[in-house]
């Protein structure tokens, strides 16, 4: 890990060290387990914007109780301490990160974040995880660093970014040029603001690579958030950075929290509604509907061609097989002829063979008198003969016993032809020799 960077981002950025008050206390009672309601509620109502704005959060339909609430005191009541901190300090960062001066798209930046909040919240609900409000608050904070980095980094940012948004690997682009990333950057600013370590361990954790069984209750919501943010569909970038590496990731990451593909599927297919009507509560801004609308129509034509150029590989490696099994095939039924061929030849070879030793051994014996010795030399270019021929069912059957690579081994076939040409030149030479003589 380079400490540069992060000396640098502190050194540049003051103010990034540290939480407006409110929020600080608002994280001290979250850190505290001994901490009571009226705490809370006496901490949020010193700012006179954020408790209205709590007020309207718990009256909405979404968190509505079913009656007005017309004090704090009730709301951190109705909803519980932690569940009012959770989301007091999700909207405040909120409004306070929208004051930077960046150039990264906000309305897609937050749309993805809440996305994944809603996406890690309800994951955290399905595997019982006991601090459901520890999900939402790492979800929506999880990409951070990369406002931290563009505040830091203006003119390295873009040029990532950039490319990134041409179809590189962002995540590899960052540790290229920073040796870190937009994670571990963003754990780093969390840990400043004395969030609690839990949430920050699993912000920098979140493109984080899982082993299948990791089941470590300390790697639980590191794993919820890795899964979050794979599960959302909404992208910060222009393009989506799925891969086959992504899609086996995801598949870890059920498992490994034992979650069933039933629950995945009702994860992924009330997961835009939640995120539109949450953003409406917390007043944050994604997106009109038509906008919405329009990025999801987008998604959906780049799964359509997703789909289309899988069906068209498909096809492709179909022929493909096919042709290998022809192929193979061919190859196959080659040996076959080769070996049955070998088998007869061998056989006539044998006799041949068989019947001109024994005219050998008569005329070794004098039973067969040769005077001009015509037959004694004729008998040897026969001899020599069939070992021609023998030596060349012997490499055939070399070839027939050998994988199909060695039909295209272009040297070990010239190999063979050599000694063939050899034996035979032999023999062309005996006979010759036997005529002239």
């Amino acid at each position: 890990m380079n400490t540069d960077i992060y000396n640098k981002i502190i050194e540049d950025h003051k103010e990034l060290t540290s939480l407006p008050q409110t929020l600080t206390e608002v994280l001290r009672i979250l850190k505290d387990e001994n901490s009571n309601s009226s705490e809370l509620a006496n901490v949020i109502s010193r700012d006179p914007a954020l408790t209205a704005k709590m007020l309207r959060i718990v009256n909405s339909p979404y968190y509505g109780a079913g009656r007005e609430i017309s004090t704090l005191s009730q709301a951190v009541m109705t909803l519980g301490t932690r569940a009012v901190s959770a989301l007091t300090l999700s909207t405040s960062i909120y409004d306070m990160t929208d004051t930077w001066e960046l150039s990264i798209d906000r309305i897609r930046f937050w749309r993805h974040s809440l996305e994944v909040a809603v996406a890690a919240r309800r994951i955290a609900e399905m595997v019982r995880y006991p601090r459901i409000e520890e999900a939402f608050i790492s979800g929506i904070l999880h990409d951070i660093g990369h406002l931290v980095l563009e505040k830091s980094f203006p003119d390295k940012f873009k040029s990532i970014w950039t490319q990134a948004e041409s179809g590189e690997h962002l995540v590899e682009l960052e540790e290229n040029s920073w040796s870190t990333n937009h994670a571990r950057v963003g754990q780093f600013l969390l840990e400043q603001w004395n969030i609690p370590a839990v949430i920050t361990e699993a912000i920098g954790q979140h493109h984080n690579n899982f082993p299948p069984d990791t089941n470590d209750k300390d790697f639980i919501l590191p794993q919820i958030i890795a899964l979050a943010n794979k599960t959302a569909k909404f992208s910060t970038l222009l393009v989506n950075q799925d891969s086959a590496s992504n899609i086996e990731q995801k598949g870890i990451l059920q498992k490994n929290l034992g979650l069933s593909s039933a629950q995945t599927k009702d994860l992924e297919e009330n997961l835009l509604k939640n995120v539109v009507d949450e953003a409406q509560f917390l007043e944050i801004e994604i997106g009109s509907s038509g906008e919405i609308l329009l990025e999801a129509n987008k998604m959906l034509y780049r799964q359509y061609m997703t789909v289309e150029n899988l069906l068209s590989e498909n096809a492709k490696m179909q022929k493909e097989v096919t042709q290998a099994k022809i192929e193979k095939a061919s190859l196959e039924a080659v040996t076959t002829i080769t070996a049955t061929f070998n088998h007869y030849i061998n056989n006539a070879v044998a006799t041949i063979l068989g019947r001109t030793q024994l005219l050998e051994l008569s005329l070794v014996k004098g039973d067969i008198v040769d005077t001009a010795g015509k037959m004694a030399s004729s008998l040897e270019v026969m001899i020599s003969g069939v070992n021609t021929i023998q030596l060349v069912l012997q490499e055939l059957r070399n070839l027939s016993e050998f994988k199909t690579i060695v039909y295209h081994d272009d040297t070990y076939i010239l190999d063979i032809e050599k000694k063939i040409k050899a034996a035979l030149e032999k023999l062309q030479q005996e006979d010759t020799n036997l005529i002239a003589s």
